[in-house]
């Protein structure tokens, strides 16, 4: 199979909402390559420091899982406003687009709803642990932050995910 899993969204975008939650995505998809790739690095320095010189980055565990979370999370706008989380399509896959595009709505309408439940209780345990004064064992950063940190990604990817349910809804095809 040589042909492209879906249409790159951005050379069309449908409209001004459409436009604006691309360049979100983008810019979300941006900063989370970013962070993974400094964590690479800090990860590298510190194993190598740990094999030459017997002194690894310390707290480099704890960054890792807090910025890795957080990173990832940034990364589902981009991915949900092009169309490109799985679903089970096997069935669908040779159906004619008139009931392929309610499919795909109810799949986009349940993953903007379960996004955005993930976002309220992940901003409420947010509130807790920062209420609870809960803190790393080595380095002490406050462990609300990183979590704190995962709620504009899953709040915007429910946005995209309503919006492109909408517009299957709505009956406007994406090209592929």
């Amino acid at each position: 199979m040589n042909e492209p899993i879906g249409i790159p969204i951005e050379l069309a975008p449908h409209d001004v909402v459409e436009r604006a939650l691309i360049q979100a995505a983008k810019g979300f998809a941006l900063l989370g390559g970013a962070a993974l790739l400094g964590l690479i690095a800090m990860s590298l320095v510190s194993i190598v420091g740990r094999k030459l010189a017997n002194a690894p980055i310390t707290g480099d565990v704890e960054m890792m899982q807090a910025g890795t979370a957080a990173a990832a999370a940034a990364l589902l706008p981009y991915c949900t406003i092009q169309g490109e989380h799985l679903r089970v399509d096997f069935f669908t896959e040779k159906a004619p687009a008139w009931l392929r595009r309610p499919l795909d709505g109810v799949a986009d309408l349940l993953l903007a709803l379960v996004m955005a439940v993930l976002a309220w209780r992940t901003g409420l345990q947010a509130v807790d642990i920062r209420e609870a004064g809960e803190v790393t064992p080595l380095l002490s950063i406050p462990v609300w932050l990183p979590v704190a940190a995962l709620v504009p990604s899953l709040a915007l990817t429910a946005a995209c995910a309503a919006h492109r349910a909408v517009r299957d809804f709505v009956g406007e095809e994406d090209e592929g």
